[in-house]
């Protein structure tokens, strides 16, 4: 079962010149922020929807590499999660990054998941967190995530990361709508959501952007082309500024 339904933007970086100057997690893979009640990164997390007991495959290797990548150099833990996508979730297979490639994964049960979590110093609760309006992905493991980590838990998707060589440079956060792209702002309650991954981006030096394309319903036009950029910095008070408009090629450039 595959999570992940296309976009228009992601088809463009894949067949560009620069496509190895990004790298971003589709189908059943992510890359997540974990923060705590404060919104403060507690662990990078990469999480693969895959049968269990299987070889490591590349696509979990790369994003792997680029995670460790985002948090060399920090003190933010990083781990590894696979879970079946075919089943609700009663164990994982599991791996932290303790400077040293990975040998084997670890089956662990929902429970000891769970206090796994909680030892990053998240705070956890019994309040089943409420699905966000933008997440469209109703996987096992976003299933479990929100019945057994509460809801003070705050948990950022990583959509797109541009590097150079093998340093991460950029973390890019993507929105589209059906508003035209001169009218469209970044909405203040989704900064619940970016201020982990703003956090994380000071802490690691990195800049965060906002990236917003148009998308139409009907007829169907995700519309590239143009995109409007803002920089988001939680330590500003205005944390979210226009950058300004870009082509497509020239964002990929």
């Amino acid at each position: 079962m595959a999570y992940y339904t296309g976009n228009a933007l992601y088809d463009y970086l894949s067949t560009c010149k620069n496509k190895d100057n990004f790298y971003w997690a589709s189908g059943n893979l992510w890359m997540l922020v974990y923060g705590d009640d404060n919104q403060n990164p507690r662990v990078l997390t990469v999480v693969s929807g895959n049968e269990l007991n299987t070889p490591i495959t590349e696509y979990e290797k790369r994003a792997l590499q680029v995670a460790t990548e985002l948090v060399s150099g920090s003190d933010l833990p990083l781990n590894f999660i696979r879970f079946d996508p075919n089943h609700t979730i009663t164990s994982v297979q599991y791996w932290e990054y303790k400077g040293s490639p990975m040998e084997q994964l670890e089956v662990i049960s929902s429970d000891v998941l769970r206090e796994r979590f909680g030892k990053f110093g998240l705070s956890l609760n019994s309040k089943v967190a409420q699905k966000s309006i933008n997440d469209r992905s109703s996987s096992p493991y976003h299933d479990w995530q929100r019945t057994h980590l509460g809801s003070s838990v705050t948990v950022a998707d990583i959509d797109l990361i541009r590097l150079v060589g093998r340093k991460p440079k950029e973390i890019i956060e993507l929105k589209r709508s059906c508003i035209e792209l001169e009218k469209w702002t970044p909405y203040k309650p989704d900064y619940h959501n970016f201020i982990p991954i703003s956090k994380l981006a000071v802490k690691i030096s990195l800049d965060f952007y906002i990236v917003y394309n148009y998308r139409r319903k009907e007829p169907f036009l995700d519309d590239v082309s143009k995109l409007k950029v803002f920089k988001f910095d939680h330590r500003k008070g205005e944390a979210c500024s226009l950058v300004g408009y870009k082509t497509i090629q020239q964002f990929a450039n």
